[in-house]
């Protein structure tokens, strides 16, 4: 174990590192401050301060066993305390000097380390049989029965799915490649719609026997329509989709739901597989389209459709600026501390991302 006095950690602070502790437990938080959940003026805040109380509170930052676990990846070492004298298999430690050298410390093997930083990785799952230094999307059906408790521990870190490096890169999707590849979607559906408008309005049926004549004056409605409807998909996809339990007797099943969203609740902080790659979207959005096609002409549809692919792209960017941007104003405030409860308080409540709307008449609000 490695040990620093308070000179050391305020030498380290005045460096620039983000430096917390626990207890007399040592935590380097720096590369884990950006992706913090609470947001990194919280541990800015704090910095060089015992944060335990903080940890324990009742309060915004009441913390979860996943945050303690993801804490201990952080943990560099002890905190040296005053006028203690340790024991080195090769000489006497007093105040911190092992043999005539400053700041060192014992390690089981003799060697002494100055400023040393010991990463734990621990991913808190009994028996766990995933192999980490393997591409995981097909073993988690070893999980069996205990997969849905599995998933739902975060872990912090980036997760590769699949061996193969064309299909591994696939699966990844930065922020800005959703409105990249989606506006102009959301264009060529207008325009088509609208040219087939011209041609001629179609009807919307109310009755067997009676339709109102859609025309292109009507777009902007059906265009917010299908912007508010995409409000009612997000949740019922969260919640009746992605938040399903698979069944363990169906592998399949089980690796499409990791894939789809597990992934994203096991490692919440990954950048890279927070917002749907385009392929998968496009998968639920034929679903959804089809839905629409249902209840109303295509070209009717197409529009309505639009509009959701539109509410869509807001959603994405919403749920990415919640988990890594620095939210500004009471709403996304707001916002951001409900989703972060969902992550690591009550996964089963809160299936409202961009807004808390449905979790009302559902019954699925996570209370403040």
């Amino acid at each position: 174990m490695i040990y620093y006095t308070e000179k050391e950690i305020k030498e380290e602070i005045e460096k620039g590192k983000i430096i917390i502790l626990r207890g007399d437990q040592v935590y380097d938080v720096t590369d884990f401050a950006d992706r913090h959940p609470g947001g990194k003026e919280y541990l800015v805040k704090h910095v060089g301060n015992d944060v335990t109380q903080q940890m324990q509170s009742e309060t915004y930052h009441h913390h979860s066993l996943a945050a303690y676990t993801i804490l201990k990846k952080y943990c560099i070492g002890n905190l040296m305390q005053k006028n203690v004298n340790l024991r080195h298999r090769n000489g006497t430690v007093k105040n911190g000097t092992v043999n005539g050298t400053a700041n060192g410390i014992s390690h089981s093997n003799g060697t002494v380390h100055s400023y040393g930083h010991s990463v734990h990785h621990d991913h808190t799952f009994p028996d766990d049989p995933i192999d980490w230094n393997e591409p995981i999307l097909f073993q988690v059906p070893k999980l069996g029965d205990r997969y849905f408790d599995w998933v739902h521990r975060p872990v912090d870190g980036h997760l590769r799915l699949m061996k193969s490096e064309i299909c591994e890169y696939f699966s990844q999707c930065p922020w800005y490649v959703v409105p990249l590849v989606w506006i102009p979607v959301v264009l060529l559906m207008l325009y088509t719609s609208y040219s087939s408008l011209q041609d001629g309005p179609c009807s919307f049926a109310v009755t067997l026997t009676k339709g109102i004549p859609v025309t292109t004056y009507h777009m902007p409605l059906l265009f917010v329509i299908g912007f508010l409807l995409w409000t009612l998909d997000e949740y019922v996809i969260h919640r009746w989709l992605f938040h399903l339990c698979p069944p363990s007797n169906y592998p399949v099943v089980m690796i499409l739901h990791f894939l789809f969203h597990g992934q994203h609740h096991k490692a919440p902080m990954d950048k890279v597989r927070l917002v749907f790659p385009p392929v998968p979207a496009a998968a639920l959005g034929v679903l959804v389209y089809s839905v629409y096609c249902l209840f109303m002409p295509p070209t009717m549809a197409l529009t309505v459709f639009a509009g959701s692919i539109s509410g869509y792209i807001v959603y994405d960017m919403i749920h990415y600026y919640l988990h890594h941007g620095v939210p500004y104003g009471s709403y996304f405030k707001s916002l951001k501390r409900y989703h972060v409860k969902h992550h690591y308080q009550d996964q089963q409540k809160g299936f409202g991302i961009s807004s808390k709307m449905w979790d009302y008449p559902f019954g699925t609000l996570i209370k403040e």
